[in-house]
């Protein structure tokens, strides 16, 4: 019989509730000996109706104790809900479309997996893509959804709901924090919240971003690196900061925003300024097979995780020529389906999911680096 796995905490329980009750001495000694435990962050997605931890069942447990989130099926009022739909994610929250059986209205869930907490939120506001923005180390506890609307072919509006000023209701912004895109340029689902800002790609590859305390917005251009390439691309917040990967034919490359530019990036083409912390080709990434070698290929980021491993998740799908004691079976190509864990310090792989279907978006829309937190939803004075 193995040995039961030792209990794990999150780390921002670690940090901001338990080590800043203790003497400074007392830290300075035990910081030789131990270090908080990235065991609470894990790549995770929501498929089938499911909160899917893509690790070991031990972080699973301790992070989604309910993977089925049954506590969303119903109210306290005995409303029923359904076309649940993970739209964003951040610091240990999800935030959920999802529609009132009885009634057809769409709401909003925001909870905590990990403490089965709960909010609901009509949906008040011109459809659009939500964004969440909440920070559990924040000395002012409390959460803000963002809802990018467009209106028109270019105009993009934001409406916003904040925990913090209960009762209100929707908010939409007006003047400077209404943007004008391209035309037809489309908001992309799976927004990242780093800074306070909550920020989504568009369908010409530019970031849109959101300062909910400011009430401003902006748009960025993507970093530009000494080569021409165009790729597959996603957004995360990575400890406080925003972190672009892209994955090309020539390699993995992952980029941090270091300055919005300008006067806080405003407008297009804003000379904003982005560092370049990786790279790599994918002939030094085992597991994943290099384009030049395969008839059809595509690699996709989906999610980066924080804590030790520095992790990224990406999605394979490529087929190859079969090895000849395969081909003899009468298999002429292998097929590659499979979401793997890319840990970029040590450039290990470990498959994390496997893919159905020959679709490799099949479950990626949600993929998210998850951190857990059991940080307590603030208190709403709505019907809940």
């Amino acid at each position: 019989m193995s040995p039961r796995p030792s209990p794990q905490l999150p780390e921002d329980l670690i940090l901001c509730s338990i080590l800043p009750l203790l003497p400074v001495r007392s830290l300075t000694r035990f910081a030789a000996v131990c270090k908080p435990s990235p065991a609470s962050s894990a790549l995770a997605r929501f498929h089938n109706g499911r909160f899917e931890i893509l690790g070991d069942a031990a972080t699973a447990a301790a992070v989604a104790p309910d993977p089925s989130l049954s506590f969303l099926a119903v109210d306290r009022s005995g409303n029923h809900y359904e076309q649940l739909d993970l739209c964003a994610c951040a610091g240990g929250l999800l935030c959920f479309t999802a529609v009132q059986v009885e009634s057809r209205r769409r709401v909003l869930f925001i909870c905590n997996p990990a403490t089965e907490n709960v909010h609901r939120i009509l949906y008040d506001c011109p459809l659009g893509v939500p964004g969440l923005a909440y920070d559990p180390a924040a000395t002012e506890r409390g959460y803000d959804v963002v809802v990018a609307a467009k209106e028109g072919w270019q105009a993009c509006r934001f409406c916003w709901f904040s925990s913090r000023a209960a009762g209100s209701g929707w908010r939409t912004t007006l003047g400077a924090a209404t943007l004008r895109l391209a035309p037809y340029e489309e908001l992309q689902p799976k927004p990242a919240c780093a800074g306070g800002r909550v920020h989504w790609f568009t369908s010409a590859g530019n970031i849109v971003w959101h300062d909910v305390a400011a009430m401003r917005s902006g748009v960025l251009p993507p970093p530009q690196p000494p080569c021409q390439w165009s790729g597959n691309m996603d957004l995360a917040a990575w400890r406080g900061r925003l972190r672009m990967a892209c994955a090309t034919a020539a390699g993995l490359g992952v980029w941090e925003l270091a300055s919005y530019g300008g006067a806080g990036g405003g407008g297009h083409g804003a000379a904003a300024r982005w560092e370049a912390v990786h790279w790599r080709s994918w002939s030094a990434i085992p597991g994943v097979i290099a384009p030049e070698r395969c008839f059809l290929w595509s690699v996709v980021p989906a999610g980066m995780v924080g804590g030790g491993e520095e992790a990224l998740g990406l999605a394979l799908r490529c087929a190859h020529v079969a090895p000849p004691e395969r081909r003899a079976r009468g298999e002429a190509y292998v097929w590659v389906r499979a979401l793997v864990r890319y840990d970029r310090c040590t450039g290990v792989t470990v498959v994390a999911a496997k893919l159905a279907g020959k679709e490799i978006h099949d479950g990626l829309g949600t993929v998210v680096g998850y951190h857990s937190s059991l940080a307590p939803l603030p208190r709403l004075n709505l019907d809940a």
